[in-house]
């Protein structure tokens, strides 16, 4: 193969190579900004209490359907998710309260944490929400599919009320703490 790099140019000694932009320094003073109006604090605290109600609950089903009482905590932990990046000010509070979300739930209750890590629920979940129309509705179609009753509409329905109502209370806890805007 013959090739012709007659048009190829060469960079001289005075080439500087255009770097990427640096978030460094913007993440650092967003930090320090939050640190001092106090949302930082208050975003730990929402993920703190967010994982104390996940953990808390039991489910309405007898304790013998432990993968549906999983699969509504899990679903519960999507909704969770979904409100901090919708309620939160900005993504540097809602992965510090996602952060401290998950962290308690490793502590208070490891054997659902293991099972939210093994689960690819949160794909599916994540369809919904990225292909953004009804979103409670498909999210409740998922969560019937999840529990292997794909199609039953009063799952479904169980299911996107779960979640909307998840979704309210992370926006009132949000409301609560009075995050500086």
């Amino acid at each position: 193969m013959i090739t012709d790099d007659k048009d190829m140019k060469i960079a001289g000694d005075d080439f500087v190579q255009a770097q990427e932009p640096d978030d460094t320094e913007a993440t650092a003073k967003l930090l320090n900004q939050e640190k001092a109006n106090g949302n930082l604090g208050r975003a730990r605290r929402l993920g703190a209490i967010l994982a104390e109600d996940v953990a808390a609950v039991e489910g309405d089903r007898p304790l013998d359907a432990t993968s549906y009482m999983t699969q509504r905590r899990i679903l519960m932990a999507f909704a969770v998710e979904v409100g901090l990046d919708t309620y939160l000010p900005n993504p540097l509070l809602s992965q510090t309260a996602r952060n401290i979300f998950y962290e308690t739930m490793r502590k208070t209750s490891p054997t659902f944490y293991e099972d939210l890590q093994g689960s690819g629920a949160f794909s599916f979940y994540c369809l919904c929400v990225r292909d953004g129309r009804n979103v409670a509705i498909c999210v409740g179609e998922t969560f019937a599919t999840i529990c292997a009753k794909q199609g039953d509409e009063k799952l479904a329905k169980q299911g996107e009320d779960l979640f909307l109502r998840c979704n309210e209370q992370v926006r009132l806890f949000t409301e609560s703490m009075e995050f500086v805007h």
